[in-house]
């Protein structure tokens, strides 16, 4: 790491959107970068850790579906063609809600948009996938565009690619940002580091480091399950079981799942975004409270009864009110991008985020045409 002069871009914060940030910069050539993250890169305090995440085009507005559709056929494709593997894996997704939810605003963004997806009835859905009761919902709607992310995989390519080509500082935590100077200053405990442009994609310490963003943004702890059926083990895996969604929930998710993949047992997770504000330097194990309701929620999703809940786990979600994400430059310093508010649904997207932050924060506006036709969606509002 060279303090004696500015970096042309830092990047605070090292999760999938500030790997796929620092990809974007060395692809467009960008030097010197800096990398920095408080913890070891992989850490498991924020939410980009674990072995999977899930990718859809099921969606309930059309600004992120055609986001994903930029994810699915350009820039995952092209990351994994750079770093040389596998991170996405085409499997049917499946999403189904009771009368009055988020269903029907997907089963309707989805048709409209044409992609491909489509609505069948229950008893289809039953028949396709025996191991879910799919009860109280009009229908469900099978996405085949969905998949699942090797979110560890992305993570550590990510990481070992980053370390390969730009400084990377682990470890190293940032206590504040000055925004007055030029360069911009960022301030360690133990030093003091200049930089033309910075990007901040912190998750649950974002808003520590950007104020601005502080009444917009909530931190949620989730609990994540992971669990076996009594059922074969081949309806337990990628190809025999589905990326999934209960759209029941307050917000766009209730529970969530995914199939084996890296480590024993069905991901189960419930969706937590409002209700709680949690600190990320106080890790909580989960509580016996939240472990019942994930038993509760398993007992009625799945047909075959519950085996064993094999492991549990906590990750840090960031959230706004509305879910949306923030991708937008620093309302008192344009040298500063700021990406927060991603958790729950960030991941698939992180290619593409990634590449808007750069895109921002060095020659001031997008090259995405996706992004720039929902660039207002993503606007920090007050």
């Amino acid at each position: 790491m060279d303090n004696g002069k500015p970096y042309r871009l830092a990047i605070i914060g090292g999760g999938i959107n500030g790997l796929c940030a620092a990809f974007a910069a060395i692809q467009q050539k960008l030097s010197p970068v800096l990398l920095i993250d408080q913890f070891d890169l992989g850490h498991n305090r924020g939410s980009s850790h674990g072995h999977s995440r899930i990718t859809r085009s099921a969606y309930v507005n059309e600004d992120y579906v055609n986001l994903m559709q930029v994810a699915h056929e350009t820039a995952w494709p092209g990351l994994e063609g750079v770093l040389g593997t596998k991170i996405i894996y085409p499997t049917e997704g499946c999403f189904f809600g009771p009368p009055g939810s988020k269903y029907d605003h997907y089963a309707k963004v989805v048709t409209n948009v044409g992609v491909d997806c489509s609505e069948v009835p229950v008893e289809d859905a039953r028949l396709r996938y025996p191991q879910f009761r799919f009860e109280n919902t009009p229908g469900v709607i099978i996405d085949r565009t969905a998949g699942l992310v090797a979110a560890q995989q992305a993570i550590t390519s990510l990481s070992s690619y980053a370390k390969q080509h730009i400084d990377v500082a682990e470890g190293l935590a940032v206590t504040d940002i000055d925004l007055d100077s030029a360069p911009i200053e960022l301030r360690t405990k133990e030093s003091k580091i200049t930089a033309e442009s910075v990007i901040v994609t912190a998750g649950p310490w974002a808003r520590r480091l950007i104020p601005a963003i502080e009444p917009v943004v909530t931190v949620a702890r989730q609990t994540v399950g992971y669990i076996t059926l009594k059922t074969t083990p081949e309806a337990h895996q990628l190809g025999g079981f589905p990326v999934w969604g209960d759209l029941g929930g307050a917000g766009s998710l209730g529970y969530y799942g995914l199939p084996e993949f890296g480590c024993p047992g069905i991901k189960v997770a419930k969706h937590v975004i409002r209700g709680r504000d949690d600190d990320p330097d106080l890790p909580e194990e989960p509580s016996q409270g939240e472990i019942d309701d994930l038993r509760d929620f398993v007992a009625g999703c799945f047909a075959p009864e519950l085996d064993e809940l094999i492991a549990v786990e906590t990750c840090h979600y960031t959230n706004t009110e509305n879910e949306d994400y923030i991708i937008d430059l620093h309302p008192d310093n344009p040298a500063c991008a700021i990406g927060a508010g991603f958790s729950g649904h960030g991941f698939k997207l992180g290619p593409v985020t990634g590449q808007a932050l750069v895109d921002l924060v060095i020659h001031g506006q997008p090259t995405l045409d996706a992004f720039a036709q929902a660039r207002q969606r993503f606007a920090l509002k007050f």
